[in-house]
């Protein structure tokens, strides 16, 4: 570990997303948020733009079985789709801009509501309750489906889906250990189908947590193609191409972690290296193509050596600092909320006459604890560096994340976004520029004050449920 001291930020806005009308909490200071609907899933068009566009929109879906659209550079709510289903909402995504086929000027969202928004018009959602719904929302009846498909078991239930070709098929985990194939091809003059096109069936035993499409280079040369990695409750993570006619030609690789799984991704300047986490908040890292296991990270003990991590940079003198007991340095870390692979501008202080501005993509993971605070690491061959603490946004768990990159109103682009249990969206500014310390907000941009608006530092404000849910070294 490299033990620095790591930066502490504050949130440069928070949204309250929703406030539940059929619960009557106390407003007890830490347990506020239980008031209010939970995040269970955040998207935004970044990953799905080209390079040179530019996005300020966030999709939220809540646990009240809606999906709000906000406007990051206001915080203000653009658009909401209620009764999107009948059960919970698993996962959400926008489509990819390829999808369109549309010149630049669409992309950008000129031709229709919204267009200040910079956003693709289409969002996938999956729900278990067995349905799979993609959402126009150029559209006046955005409550109705533009494309509903449903999975063919009874009680069959979608917990993961992604999107892959471009946005044409569509990958669905679900509880009855199947990988579900949707068809989303446009034909002239006629909305996609949204058939089902088949299923993988022998991959798992258990319920399908996470399904990622991703793009790779295959190695020794520049042919890219498009690979599906699986995770399961039986502790497999596996490779597909799912461009293969059969289920037995299309397996790759599978990697036998050994714990139930709830997320994996791809990682490396060509995607050759893939991550997953576990129930048992813990992390390994591998070499897909090859099937082999590159490091367990720390096996059992990653919280412990995460939170040991923060603490020599700096966590054990803040917790103190702020009245909280020194014992919970031990505790910084209490859970994994996901990997990215992407570049986090920081200070490396290893001159301190010439600090240097380390700019390369990288793996880096993101944890929390049941206080709020989030931690950001940099996942290096040989280390593994705390370089972020996210502190005074959430309340509560950290559900999922998702990156900015619009300009707002203080120019900066490289912003992340953090969706909890509290019921909060929080917008974090890692360019480095300094903000006066923000007001909460709901999710009509109106200043919170009072009980609702304080945080008890001295209390465990958290939840009790945890987030259920890269070159390889």
């Amino acid at each position: 570990f490299q033990s620095k001291t790591m930066k502490t930020i504050t949130p440069q806005r928070t949204v309250v997303a929703a406030f539940s009308t059929s619960q009557n909490i106390p407003q007890q200071s830490g347990f506020e948020y239980d008031s209010g609907e939970y995040i269970l899933s955040i998207a935004s068009p970044t990953s799905s733009l080209p390079q040179h566009h530019l996005s300020t929109c966030v999709a939220a879906a809540l646990s009240n079985r809606s999906i709000v659209l906000y406007d990051t550079n206001s915080g203000q709510v653009t658009q909401r789709i209620d009764g999107v289903h009948d059960g919970p909402i698993s996962e959400i995504h926008f489509f990819p801009w390829e999808y369109y086929g549309l010149g630049n000027d669409t992309i950008s969202g000129n031709d229709g509501p919204g267009a200040n928004n910079n956003h693709t018009p289409l969002i996938i959602s999956a729900s278990q309750d067995g349905t799979i719904k993609v959402f126009d929302i150029r559209s006046n009846r955005t409550s109705q489906a533009a494309i509903p498909m449903r999975l063919n078991l009874a009680k069959e239930q979608a917990l993961s889906v992604s999107l892959g070709y471009g946005g044409t098929l569509a990958a669905v985990g679900t509880n009855k250990a199947r990988i579900s194939f949707f068809d989303l091809r446009y034909a002239s003059g006629h909305n996609p189908s949204g058939n089902l096109m088949g299923s993988y069936v022998d991959s798992h035993t258990e319920e399908v947590t996470q399904v990622r499409f991703q793009t790779v280079q295959q190695p020794g040369n520049n042919v890219k193609k498009t690979v599906l990695a699986t995770a399961s409750e039986d502790g497999l993570l596996t490779i597909h191409d799912p461009s293969q006619p059969s289920e037995e030609a299309a397996l790759l690789s599978v990697l036998n972690v050994g714990i139930p799984l709830r997320s994996v991704g791809f990682f490396g300047p060509a995607c050759e290296g893939a991550y997953a986490l576990t129930g048992n908040e813990t992390m390994s890292v591998w070499h897909w193509d090859s099937a082999q296991k590159v490091s367990d990270v720390g096996g059992y003990g990653l919280r412990g050596m995460l939170s040991d991590a923060v603490g020599n940079a700096g966590w054990k003198s803040a917790v103190a600092s702020i009245g909280m007991n020194t014992d919970d340095a031990a505790s910084a870390v209490e859970y994994l909320v996901g990997c990215t692979w992407s570049v986090i501008d920081e200070v490396s202080a290893t001159s301190m006459q010439m600090p240097s501005v380390v700019s390369s993509p990288a793996l880096h993971l993101l944890a929390g604890n049941s206080h709020g605070d989030g931690f950001v690491f940099r996942m290096d061959a040989d280390q593994i560096k705390p370089i972020m603490h996210l502190k005074g946004g959430h309340k509560g768990c950290i559900r999922d994340f998702c990156w900015v990159n619009g300009n707002n109103n203080n120019g900066s682009t490289n912003r992340l976004i953090t969706g909890g249990e509290d019921a909060r969206l929080c917008e974090w500014d890692f360019s480095g520029k300094e903000h006066s310390t923000p007001k909460s907000r709901d999710e009509r941009g109106r200043p919170i004050s009072g009980r609702s608006a304080r945080r008890d530092n001295s209390k465990n404000g958290g939840a009790d449920g945890k987030k259920k849910f890269g070159s390889p070294y």
